[in-house]
Parts: C-alpha cells; sequence; structure tokens
C-alpha cells in the first residue's frame, strides 16, 4: 500500500516478527519491540484496522487480516533483502546494517529490491563460490589498500597469464601460494578473514598433519593452524 507511512509500515513488521515468535501480538509486545508509548501503539492499531489491515479490540489481541498480512510480509521481506545485501556484500557490520536497514526499507522500490535478491542468490549460486571481486573488495573496505592481484596488468603481448591456482589443503609442504579466493559459508569467510587470510597474501605450508588435517601455515611472519576444511576453502595461486 503506498499510503502507509514509515511508522505504519514498522508497526505491520514488528506484529508480523512477534506473531512468529509468539502465539498472540499484544500492545505491550510492540511498545517493548519498538520502543514506544502504549498510546501511539493503540493510535496506530486503529488507523491500521481502518485500513483493514489487522484485527485488534480495545485491550485484546492484534491480528494481522490477509490483507495485512501480504502486506507485512513485503515489508518483511524487504528489510530482510537489505540486511543481507548489507551484511554479505558490503560487509557492514550486523548492528549497523540492523539500523541501516531499518532506515532504508521505506525508501526502497519493488523493483529494486527484487534485483537485490537476484545479485545475492547469484553470488551465492555462483561455480566459483564466493568471487574473487567481492573477497577483494571486503579486504580493500577494511584496509583501504587493494590486493596484490589487483594491482597486475597484462605483459607486454597483451594476454593475461592466467596462473595456476590450487586448494590451499593441496600443497605440499614447504611450498608457496598467494591467496586468490576464499569460498564456503559465511562462517569459515569470516574466520578466515579474520585470521588475515585476504586476496593477495602470500602463505607458505610449514608442515601438515598425517591425514592433512590440521596445516600449520606461515603467513606475514605468523604461524596459524588451519582446519583441513578451511585450508580446503582458500584458493592460492601456486608461487614456483
Amino acid at each position: 500500500m503506498n499510503d502507509l507511512t514509515p511508522s505504519l509500515e514498522d508497526y505491520l513488521e514488528a506484529i508480523l516478527v512477534t506473531s512468529l515468535r509468539r502465539k498472540v501480538v499484544r500492545v505491550k509486545d510492540i511498545v517493548r519491540l519498538l520502543n514506544v508509548k502504549t498510546a501511539s501503539v493503540v493510535g496506530a492499531m486503529k488507523t491500521l484496522a481502518q485500513k483493514g489491515l489487522v484485527a485488534h479490540e480495545r485491550y485484546g489481541y492484534i491480528e494481522l487480516t490477509h490483507q495485512g498480512v501480504a502486506v507485512a510480509s513485503e515489508i518483511y521481506d524487504r528489510h530482510k533483502t537489505l540486511y543481507r545485501f548489507l551484511r554479505e556484500v558490503l560487509d557492514v557490520d550486523a548492528e549497523t546494517a540492523a539500523k541501516d536497514a531499518c532506515r532504508i526499507e521505506h525508501h526502497i522500490g519493488k523493483k529494486t529490491t527484487e534485483r537485490m535478491v537476484k545479485f545475492i542468490k547469484f553470488i551465492e549460486t555462483c561455480p566459483e563460490g564466493g568471487p574473487l571481486w567481492l573477497s577483494s573488495f571486503h579486504h580493500y573496505a577494511k584496509t583501504g589498500s587493494r590486493p596484490e592481484h589487483c594491482a597486475k596488468r597484462e605483459e607486454a603481448t597483451g594476454q593475461k597469464v592466467i596462473p595456476r591456482s590450487s586448494p590451499l589443503s593441496s600443497l605440499k609442504v614447504g611450498s608457496k601460494g598467494r591467496v586468490v579466493q576464499i569460498t564456503g559459508d559465511q562462517g569459515i569467510k569470516r574466520r578466515l578473514l579474520d585470521m588475515g587470510i585476504v586476496p593477495g597474501t602470500e602463505v607458505k605450508v610449514e608442515k601438515a598433519a598425517p591425514l592433512g588435517d590440521p596445516i600449520d601455515v606461515v603467513l606475514k611472519g605468523y604461524h596459524l593452524s588451519l582446519r583441513r576444511q578451511e585450508a580446503s576453502a582458500v584458493t592460492v595461486e601456486v608461487i614456483e
């Protein structure tokens, strides 16, 4: 509905979110969630009821109508999409992403939201896993410096050199590689990035357990121990 104010959209979303967690929704639940006064919630419920979006009797439970569920779900989906875009694509911290998603969601159209959803899904289903350019951007956003591979230029022949790449877990003891890509789920990516394993970084395999788990590597003079699953998520350009 185009005639809903940002405040009314927040109330609808709050009712939906609360209904997903509790069997019934009460005025005090909305007061607590949105940190507003009881009178404000009661007034908003009256307005939403007049629009046919909620059913609420004085001192009774709050329920979304069929139309209310549809509108609230669209608002909630928009919020989740924005949050994921800020977190997973722009690598904004969770608290900031949550606050900014709330601010932005009232001013973004359906077409833009749908395009953002497709963009996120494309990244998730890309054959490469997490694209190199995305992990490179995260590194740049955090440090302000470009990964080494971004500065490379084509050789004088004009032909691009395609480096030989392998999972870090497949390198032999004593071998070196330059990180070009990090794949795997968000938890593994976050842990590796926090350890300083980012695109452009040179690593050396120091030693490995008999079954390759764990693998000890040296990075910028520091010794790190990686689980095989973590090492397999790191693609490196083998340095001869």
